[in-house]
């Protein structure tokens, strides 16, 4: 019963620490009832005491996940549960091998693996099929970016970090119980903060940008399939051009805003695309960037993708992509594919395993089924001005690898999660994007949270949920380059090497003592 407590306590604890739900000191303690629990069975005679600290970590993580991410239910139940099972899975594995390393070496270094393999974990999840990234422990202190601008040098994966180490100490500070080994601790909570302190930028832009984010606030589960595209797009211009001046450069829609179906091959001559084409004949400065699904069809002999669909029985093949469309003052249409694919509602992961549960998946804003990721496209350019796109779940991923750029623009669908702290997570990340990078980031929803975002993390304008509004803004441009942006998740490099060493260390120890 005492372990089960610890485990539902730990489980409480780092769910009611997240974004939205809770407050974020509570991360520096959370893990301790679980590192009490794996101490006491580490220190016991039971037999199976690597199954009990497995079993006890999940249900902590999966509770975890239960209740910071309730609200993917509203798009996908079966997403939604998988998700949870996964993700607490893959938790636990990661407190298993820290308690196994820590029983067969010794005490301090099970302690370093803890930091090592729990990191090496996020890292796997930031970049294998099954990615879904959404609670990195880094990503507990979105929602007060002014703790963490050393994000900058470290990415989320520095949080992460932060967070276990502290948990260690407190945990070992329970034990010890002496004046002395409290300075360990404070130093490890004061010195980040006192670095944050003096990290936050203060010099202006280079440059400046007038933009309109448009958000048109289209209900997805009845509205978006019901109005003709002709409509929403009417809608959508129409709702532009209440903020739209002469003097505005860069308007942006949301993810998917355009219903009609694109042809790349013809891009030029849809419907959307002639539209805005008639708005730019008024406004001869605007640039547009906006959402879309778009298709590509492969020529006769052209080689395919291993996404590439059929058209029927025939002998004609196209790829589906989550597209961003740069429209610009002058000069051809350009796409962006979204490379960040949602497993099992985008793409379903190792196909030659999951294909048969394709049809279980559903839609979280894109198109449903395996849609292409093929980029020929990463920046736009207005003037001499970079700007880079993010689609959606492109978002929560800071190792954005994509060179140098003065802007970053987030167009999402946040209206499939509801009105629940899905939305409100999802925009908050954003602030770390902001901070990593040290760009400005401006952001459409379809609704949910349209706003910008500076370098410093802070939210400079942003809209409620529900509502139809645009956001006309100047905001600044930099041509910063971040330790993080050069060198991205090294952190997750370097901990996945040092924890293959401590496995077989562990491994070897443990072999040699039996």
């Amino acid at each position: 019963m005492k372990k089960s407590f610890l485990a539902l306590l730990s489980g409480l604890l780092l769910a009611f620490a997240w974004p939205e739900i809770g407050i974020f000191p509570v991360l520096f303690f959370a893990f301790v009832p679980l590192l009490m629990l794996e101490d006491e069975m580490q220190k016991s005679a039971h037999p199976k005491k690597g199954r009990v600290v497995f079993w006890c970590a999940f249900l902590a993580f999966f509770i975890f996940n239960a209740i910071t991410t309730y609200w993917v239910y509203h798009a996908t139940l079966f997403g939604a549960i998988a998700a949870f099972l996964v993700n607490a899975t893959l938790m636990a594995t990661a407190f298993y091998i820290f308690h196994k390393i820590k029983a067969n070496t010794r005490d301090r270094l099970g302690y370093v693996a803890l930091l090592v393999v729990w990191v090496s974990m996020e890292y796997l999840h930031l970049n294998w099929e099954l990615s879904w990234p959404w609670l990195t422990l880094g990503n507990g202190f979105a929602s007060v970016p002014d703790v963490v601008q050393w994000y900058e040098y470290t990415g989320v994966l520095g949080g992460t970090i932060w967070v276990l180490l502290m948990n260690v100490l407190l945990f070992r500070l329970s034990k010890i119980k002496t004046t002395k080994a409290m300075f360990l601790p404070l130093a490890v909570m004061i010195i980040p903060l006192l670095s944050s302190f003096f990290l936050i930028p203060d010099e202006e832009g280079d440059a400046k940008l007038k933009v309109l984010i448009v958000q048109p606030n289209i209900d997805p589960y009845t509205d978006k399939f019901t109005v003709g595209y002709e409509q929403q797009l009417s809608n959508f211009i129409a709702l532009a051009k209440t903020e739209l001046t002469q003097e505005t450069e860069f308007l942006i829609g949301p993810e998917t805003a355009l219903l009609e179906g694109i042809w790349e091959n013809k891009i030029e001559a849809t419907y959307s695309v002639r539209a805005f084409r008639e708005l730019q004949k008024e406004l001869p400065n605007l640039n547009i960037l906006v959402g879309a699904s778009t298709y590509k069809m492969f020529g006769h002999g052209e080689s395919k993708t291993a996404t590439a669909r059929q058209i029927r029985k025939e002998r004609i093949f196209y790829d589906a992509y989550n597209s961003a469309i740069f429209i610009p003052d002058s000069g051809l249409v350009q796409v962006y594919h979204k490379t960040k694919l949602v497993p099992g509602v985008e793409k379903m992961p190792y196909p030659s395993v999951l294909d048969k549960l394709a049809a279980l998946a559903v839609d979280l804003g894109g198109i449903s089924g395996s849609l292409g990721s093929d980029n020929k496209k990463h920046h736009f350019m207005i003037d001499d001005k970079i700007i880079t796109p993010l689609i959606c779940y492109e978002s929560i991923y800071g190792d954005l690898q994509k060179g140098n750029t003065n802007l970053i623009a987030i167009i999402t669908n946040d209206g499939w999660w509801k009105n629940t702290a899905g939305y409100k997570q999802h925009f908050t990340y954003a602030r770390l994007r902001a901070v990593e990078q040290r760009k400005t980031i401006i952001r459409s929803a379809n609704t949910g949270i349209s706003g910008v975002i500076n370098a410093k993390g802070e939210v400079l304008e942003s809209t409620n949920w529900d509502e139809d509004i645009c956001i006309a803004a100047d905001v600044e441009l930099n041509n910063e380059t971040t330790f993080y942006s050069v060198f991205g998740d090294y952190i997750g490099r370097l901990s996945v090497f040092v924890a293959f060493m401590l496995m077989i260390t562990s491994f070897v120890k443990g072999k040699l003592r039996k």
